[in-house]
């Protein structure tokens, strides 16, 4: 099975033995490193000697390893660099890893001495908790056959005959109107001839009655 760990841990508070303000308050704020894990408080305005912050931080951690904090009491200041007022270097105690929530008070060292700046109270527990894991499926997809593509071939429409008998007739018809006019007006019209005349009558702009067509002649019967 695969364990995943944590630490729970709470920065309550602290009491410090000295005030390094040199104008007003300390605002002093908390860095707590556990493993490889960095963590800041916010920073308690006017604190000073008796900051408050009540942060609770869930830090992983690898399995049966040992925790070490390293917790730092800063002030911060707006125009210089922060001061370093406190530090501490703690061992979580082994009670912790039995399922035990400890809430205790670790002293503080600093410039006045070792474990002389003060204290500041830690409330620390340690869960271990199973994962959940998905086992590894192959999904299989059920094979669909791509139906087969399907090819139009344009139609194409015959080619347009234009007879010399139709021009001549035309013509005839509209002697003032190119033979080449003729055709064209032919091939715009696929070789009908009376749509052809119609538009001829369009263009010339003549008004009177279209000329009649000479009658084809009928043929004989079998």
């Amino acid at each position: 099975a695969v364990v995943s760990t944590q630490s729970t841990g709470t920065i309550a508070q602290a009491l410090l033995n000295k005030s390094y303000a040199l104008i007003g308050s300390m605002d002093p704020y908390v860095r707590l490193t556990v493993g490889h894990t960095t963590c800041e408080t916010f920073t308690h305005g006017n604190g000073d000697k008796n900051p408050r912050w009540n942060k609770v931080y869930h830090m992983p951690l690898p399995n049966n390893t040992s925790i070490r904090t390293i917790n730092d009491d800063a002030d911060e200041k707006s125009l210089t660099e922060d001061l370093r007022v406190a530090f501490a270097k703690i061992t979580v105690p082994e009670r912790v890893f039995q399922g035990h929530t400890v809430d205790e008070w670790y002293p503080l060292s600093g410039k006045l001495g070792v474990e002389a700046e003060g204290s500041i109270n830690l409330i620390i527990s340690y869960t271990t908790m199973p994962m959940m894991t998905v086992p590894y499926q192959r999904i299989h997809y059920p094979y669909v056959q791509a139906a087969p593509a399907q090819f139009y071939t344009p139609v194409v429409p015959p080619p347009v005959v234009i007879r010399d008998q139709d021009i001549d007739t035309i013509k005839d018809m509209f002697p003032d109107v190119d033979k080449e006019v003729i055709r064209t007006v032919l091939e715009s019209k696929r070789g009908n001839v009376e749509g052809a005349v119609a538009d001829l009558l369009q263009m010339t702009g003549d008004q009177a009655a279209p000329p009649t067509l000479p009658s084809q002649p009928t043929p004989p019967a079998p």
